[in-house]
């Protein structure tokens, strides 16, 4: 199965959508680099986490990470396959939606594609997958987008200073074209 994308979650593709210890108005944000603990498990050899700009112990961040993948051209049915191996230093929640939208920005197709956890294993790295059959959707023009909302709660530390939450997640898509 030909590689289609592998990208991790960034500044640059992940927005604070939800947050806790956020002030009214300023959000959504972009998340940002946080470093990992000693104990912070590494996905494809990448450490890079990522976090609210907010740190508060228990604070709950809703991250919604865009992932845009280039499928070949197809007049027929292409399936693809979805892999998302995530990390958190507390309980996280991935959800994902794989939509076709065409050059207009209008979304032609919405398949949901998974809802996992980590069970707040700090040490864990967790893998969701997801199957899709994509056809006439993918023409010139058309754009396949996926979507992962991930809800990640901090460690709550008493009598230390506030324990920053860490997030990290990879997607990689396979198909079969």
């Amino acid at each position: 199965m030909p590689l289609e994308l592998q990208e991790f979650t960034t500044p640059a593709n992940t927005i604070v959508i939800a947050d806790t210890a956020a002030a009214p108005g300023t959000l959504p944000t972009p998340a940002v680099f946080t470093p990992p603990s000693i104990i912070s498990p590494a996905i494809d050899g990448s450490l890079a986490y990522i976090w609210s700009p907010n740190i508060a112990s228990g604070q709950t961040v809703t991250f919604r990470s865009t992932f845009f993948v280039d499928l070949p051209l197809v007049s027929a049915v292409i399936p693809v396959s979805i892999f998302y191996a995530f990390a958190a230093n507390g309980n996280a929640t991935v959800t994902a939606t794989l939509e076709v939208v065409n050059i207009l920005g209008i979304v032609l197709l919405s398949i949901p594609l998974f809802t996992d956890s980590n069970d707040g294993n700090p040490q864990n790295v967790e893998v969701a997958s997801g199957d899709a059959l994509l056809g006439l959707a993918v023409l010139t023009g058309n754009f396949v987008r996926i979507t992962v909302d991930a809800t990640v709660t901090a460690p709550v530390s008493i009598g230390y200073a506030s324990n920053p939450g860490r997030y990290l997640g990879e997607i990689t898509v396979r198909s079969l074209v």
